[in-house]
């Protein structure tokens, strides 16, 4: 499936990305306001590079926001690993009273 969507989605984003970058070689004029720098920067890099940035700033945002579900579901896990070791304790231990059970119904009556 996850191929499917690339080939149906990623495929023919790249090849868009590739057509304007192609097409938007000419150089602009990029300066912060209140900083004197400025930098001659062709258009389709101006316009990819915020992109890659925005992708990888929301990114962080989510990850930073699933934080908590994170901690959650890793105390979850060890709850869940802690009642597993108890339930086969018991389970061994309920076993050895059947054995034991078990053994005292095959004696013979005392005399």
């Amino acid at each position: 499936m996850r191929k499917l969507v690339f080939w149906l989605i990623g495929l023919p984003l790249a090849v868009i990305a590739a057509v304007f970058a192609v097409n938007n070689r000419d150089a602009v004029s990029v300066s912060l306001w209140p900083t004197p720098f400025s930098v001659d920067l062709p258009l389709y890099l101006l316009c990819l590079g915020a992109l890659v940035i925005g992708l990888v700033v929301g990114s962080l945002f989510t990850w930073i926001g699933s934080a908590k579900l994170r901690v959650r579901l890793r105390d979850r896990d060890l709850e869940i690993r802690g009642l597993k070791r108890d339930l086969d304790k018991r389970v061994a231990e309920n076993q050895k009273l059947v054995e034991v059970t078990e053994a005292q119904q095959a004696l013979p009556p005392a005399a």
